[in-house]
């Protein structure tokens, strides 16, 4: 799950020297701040959880603040609030302007990207991306300044919608075939557009190409609510990539918008600049993703657990999209990862593809901080009870046994979906947001090789953290994708 904008991990750990990757933890100790080391410490998992306690509910005021558009009548009956005080009216017209800034900023971006005819020189399309990622950082910041706020008023971490579960699923268990089709492709998969593109450094070794990549979702509507029907995905490859260059779809973990931080996705240069095509998604209801009145991650959690399955419908066919892309681009081998529930989403991805054709499936799996009963965590997560995601699901009625239902569909199957040789997977001992009891079963069951398993004495944001200071686990995928 992990990481709002706020708590965002970092991750591969910067970028070294072009053409090199460092082949160790000795070779980029020197490169280490000393807060990321402190960040790596198990002592900040009770911090991050104790900040998203806080910042759920502000989020939930900021996210009506942004409906509202600076109407403070309108903001109170959002939030189901009496009349709020007249010095907010200034707060909520800053939200407005805010918000109206960043979608200006991406208006500007998307014109320069993807519109052929643009008047902005493809040279200048770096500066475009840099003011469109320092406008939605600002506008998301923002959302602290309601922190006070929804203390006060103890507003909910998410505007839950429960559905009844009688009625939930009843579809599944009234035609047990229907749960074969959920992650069935289409006949034909939607065409991807491709942006222009950027240089980032050098035009030869050591240079990176910037470019993003925008297709139709193709799910149904009803999946794609709050999800976003326009998938949006940014990409790195090394300058001169050809049909022998890996690729890795990497997806990121729940209410993390490094697409919205001016610095977000830019660690990701040092896994370019070591021969590999990385590609990020925006996760459905994240990043660009996310329905006005909404947060990042929010549309995952307001009708649970029913939303937490069509995340996952929605972002294996949209995993399979991008795989059969880069096939076409002449990747010879494709990973599929993430960390949190971008780990969560791949293995679900992975243990629903039977009847993708070749194309569509992955050959290596990344799984940073995963467990196999995806869907207990719908009670048993710390992460979820933070935002009362267990209380909301048994206040509306769900049982044991109805989520149990789910598991056939969510859980991971007793075989590895891939050669186990080809499974990376980084576990925290102490990890309660995906436990990490259940990543030991995983590993266990999926019969994965010693040297690709990485356990650490860590928890959930801890071990995210920790990748900056000891990035071992994507070391290993590299040797295996160029192996």
């Amino acid at each position: 799950m992990a990481g709002d904008a706020a708590l965002s991990p970092a991750l591969p750990g910067g970028a070294p020297p072009a053409g090199t990757m460092p082949s160790g933890r000795s070779a980029i100790a020197h490169h280490i701040p000393l807060s990321n080391r402190l960040l790596a410490k198990p002592i900040i998992d009770p911090i991050c959880l104790w900040g998203f306690k806080r910042l759920l509910p502000a989020s939930r005021a900021w996210a009506a603040a942004d409906l509202a558009d600076g109407d403070a009548t309108r903001f109170a009956e959002l939030l189901k609030l009496p009349a709020i005080p007249t010095h907010l009216q200034a707060r909520l017209k800053r939200t407005a302007a805010l918000r109206l800034a960043a979608d200006h900023a991406f208006d500007v971006w998307r014109d320069a990207a993807f519109n052929s005819s643009s008047t902005i020189p493809a040279e200048k399309l770096a500066q475009t991306e840099i003011a469109r990622r320092q406008s939605a950082q600002t506008h998301i910041g923002h959302r602290m300044a309601y922190l006070m706020f929804a203390r006060k008023h103890r507003l909910p971490a998410v505007n839950y919608d429960i559905p009844k579960p009688d009625i939930a699923l009843a579809p599944l268990r009234e035609e047990p075939a229907a749960v074969g089709r959920l992650f069935a492709l289409p006949e034909h998969l939607p065409s991807i557009e491709v942006s222009r593109r950027t240089i980032i450094g050098n035009q030869g070794p050591g240079g990176v190409a910037e470019y993003w990549l925008k297709f139709h979702s193709p799910v149904a509507p009803a999946v794609a609510h709050g999800g976003g029907d326009t998938a949006w995905v940014h990409v790195y490859e090394p300058v001169g990539a050809n049909a022998g260059t890996p690729s890795l779809i990497w997806g990121h973990g729940l209410a993390m918008e490094l697409e919205m931080m001016v610095k977000g996705p830019l660690d990701f240069l040092s896994l370019a600049r070591a021969g590999i095509r990385i590609l990020m998604p925006d996760a459905p209801g994240h990043n660009r993703r996310t329905r006005l009145g909404s947060f990042g991650g929010e549309a995952f959690l307001h009708a649970a657990p029913i939303s937490g399955l069509y995340h996952f419908i929605q972002a294996a066919r949209e995993f399979a999209t991008l795989i059969d892309w880069c096939r076409r681009q002449g990747s010879g081998k494709v990973a599929l990862g993430g960390i949190s529930l971008g780990a969560l989403s791949t293995q679900v991805a992975a243990c629903n593809m039977a009847s993708w054709p070749d194309a569509c499936r992955p050959d290596v799996l990344l799984l940073l901080t995963t467990t196999d009963q995806v869907s207990g965590l719908t009670t048993e997560s710390a992460l979820g009870q933070v935002a009362d995601v267990d209380r909301a699901v048994l206040a509306a009625g769900w049982r044991e046994e109805d989520i149990r239902a789910l598991s056939p569909i969510t859980d991971a199957s007793p075989e590895p979906p891939i050669d186990p040789a080809r499974i990376v997977m980084l576990l925290g001992r102490r990890d309660n947001v995906t436990p990490y009891a259940g990543g030991v079963r995983l590993a266990r069951n999926w019969r994965l090789p010693a040297g690709n398993i990485f356990n650490r004495d860590q928890g959930h944001f801890s071990a995210a953290f920790g990748l900056a200071v000891d990035p071992a686990p994507y070391q290993r995928i590299i040797q295996i994708l160029k192996g």
